[in-house]
C-alpha cells in the first residue's frame, strides 16, 4: 500500500496546461471510458470496474495528474459482444474519451479491439485474460493482468512443486476457452517436465452433477487435478470431490475466486484441498489487503469487495504512471509511448510487476496460488510455502 501511495503522490504535479484538441483531454480533465458486465450472469467479473474507478477517484482526491482530474464514463456491456460494440462507440464518438480501460470478457474485447486500433484509442484491458487478445500485436492495446497462457503454465508449475507429483489430471470445458487453456498446460507439462497429462476429462457448462468425473478421477488416482472450469462448475467439482471422499488437490483457474467457491460449496471442510490462481500480493482478508478494500468501499459503499474487485487496480495504477510520464502536453501517442516505457512496475496490489515494451504488451508474466491454510487464505508461490 505504501507503494501505491508513492505512485499517487508522484503523479500529482500541478502545472499550467496548454489548450489543445486531443480527444478526451480538457484544461482540467482527462476522460477515461470503462466498460464491463455490470449486470447479468457475468457481473461477478465486472466488479473489476469498481476497483479501477476507486483508484482514479483516489487520484482525483489528491489533486489529479498535472492539474487534471480523471473523469470516468462507465458502460455496461453485459458480457455481450453487440452491447460492447455499442458501448465503445458511445464512449469514443459521443463521450469523446481519451482512453478506454475496459473489457473483462474476452469475447467483448475481441469484438471492439480492431475498431479502437483503427482510431488509435489507447485500450487498456480491465480483466479479460485471453492470451489471444494481444495476438496479433496491436500498438494501442495493453494487458496489465496475467493472461491465460501465463496462468496455465503457472498452474502446472505449482502442481509440479508438490513433492512426488508424477500424474496430473486435467478437467475442462469443451469450449474454446477450456480447450485453449488445456492445450497450453499440456504442452508446458511435456516441454518443462517430460510428462503427459495422465487423464483428461470434460465437464460441460451448466452441469449439475460431477459424479461421473469424480469417480474416474478416484480410479485414476492422480497427484493433482487442474480444473480449467468456470466458477459454478469449479464449485461443483470441489463439492462432489468432498462428497466422495476424494482428497486429491484441485487447482482452479484465474477466473475462479477462493471466497466465491467457498460460498458456492457451502462447506469449509470441502475447501481443504482446493487451490486457485491468485494475482495479488496481499492475501484475502489480511491486514495488508484492507487498505485496498477500504479504498473501494470509500467510493462504492454498497459494493462487497472480493477477488475480482482488485483485478484492475494494478492496471489503473499503471495508467496513472503513464499519464504522469506523458507530461502535461498529453496526447494519445505520448501515452502509448509512456505505457511502453513501463518496466518492473510494482503496483503494490499485483504479486508480479508490470512490464511493457515496444513489441510486447502482455504486461504480467507471473502469479501465485491461494488456498486456506489453518482456515486463513494464504498466498503460495510453491507447494512447500
Amino acid at each position: 500500500m505504501k507503494r501505491m501511495t508513492a505512485i499517487l503522490a508522484a503523479a500529482l504535479v500541478a502545472v499550467a496546461n496548454p489548450a489543445f484538441a486531443e480527444p478526451g483531454v480538457g484544461e482540467d480533465t482527462i476522460r477515461i471510458g470503462i466498460f464491463a458486465p455490470l449486470t447479468g450472469s457475468a457481473s461477478i467479473f465486472g466488479r473489476a470496474a469498481f476497483g479501477a474507478e476507486a483508484v482514479y477517484n483516489e487520484v482525483n482526491e489528491k489533486g489529479g495528474i498535472h492539474g487534471r482530474k480523471i473523469e470516468v464514463v462507465r458502460e455496461d456491456d453485459g458480457c455481450d459482444a453487440a452491447r460492447a460494440i455499442s458501448a465503445v462507440r458511445k464512449l469514443t464518438a459521443q463521450d469523446d474519451v481519451f482512453l478506454i480501460h475496459g473489457g473483462v470478457c474476452s469475447g467483448t474485447v475481441m469484438a471492439v479491439r480492431d475498431d479502437l486500433e483503427r482510431q488509435n484509442v489507447p485500450f487498456v484491458i480491465l480483466g479479460a485474460a485471453s492470451a489471444g487478445i494481444v495476438k496479433p500485436f496491436k500498438k494501442n492495446l495493453f494487458q496489465p493482468i496475467p493472461n491465460s497462457d501465463v496462468v496455465a503454465t503457472q498452474m502446472v508449475d505449482f502442481a509440479m512443486s508438490k513433492p512426488g507429483t508424477a500424474k496430473i489430471a486435467l478437467i475442462s470445458h469443451t469450449d474454446e476457452w477450456g480447450e485453449t487453456n488445456s492445450r497450453v498446460a499440456t504442452e508446458h507439462l511435456k516441454k518443462a517436465y517430460g510428462l503427459d497429462i495422465s487423464l483428461k476429462l470434460a465437464l460441460e457448462r451448466s452441469t449439475t452433477d460431477a459424479t461421473p468425473q469424480i469417480l474416474q478421477l478416484r480410479n485414476a488416482q492422480p497427484d493433482f487435478v487442474l480444473a480449467m472450469l468456470y466458477p459454478a462448475e469449479t464449485a461443483l467439482l470441489v463439492r462432489d470431490a468432498h462428497k466422495f471422499g476424494m482428497t486429491t488437490p484441485i487447482l482452479g483457474n484465474f477466473g475462479v475466486s477462493l471466497e466465491d467457491t467457498r460460498d458456492r460449496v457451502g462447506d469449509m471442510a470441502a475447501m481443504a484441498n482446493f487451490y486457485t490462481f491468485y494475482a495479488y500480493e496481499p492475501a484475502l482478508s489480511s491486514a495488508e489487503i484492507e487498505p485496498w478494500t477500504k479504498m473501494i468501499t470509500k467510493y462504492f459503499p454498497d459494493h462487497r469487495a472480493d477477488t475480482f474487485s482488485y483485478e484492475a487496480m494494478g492496471g489503473a495504477l499503471a495508467v496513472i504512471e503513464a499519464l504522469k510520464q506523458a507530461g502535461p502536453d498529453l496526447t494519445r501517442d505520448k501515452f502509448i509511448a509512456a505505457m511502453e516505457s513501463i518496466k518492473d512496475f510494482q503496483s503494490g496490489i499485483l504479486n508480479t510487476p508490470i512490464t511493457f515494451s515496444a513489441d510486447d504488451h502482455a504486461g504480467v508474466n507471473g502469479g501465485a496460488m491461494i488456498a486456506y491454510r489453518d482456515g486463513k487464505p494464504t498466498v503460495l508461490k510453491t507447494w512447500s510455502e
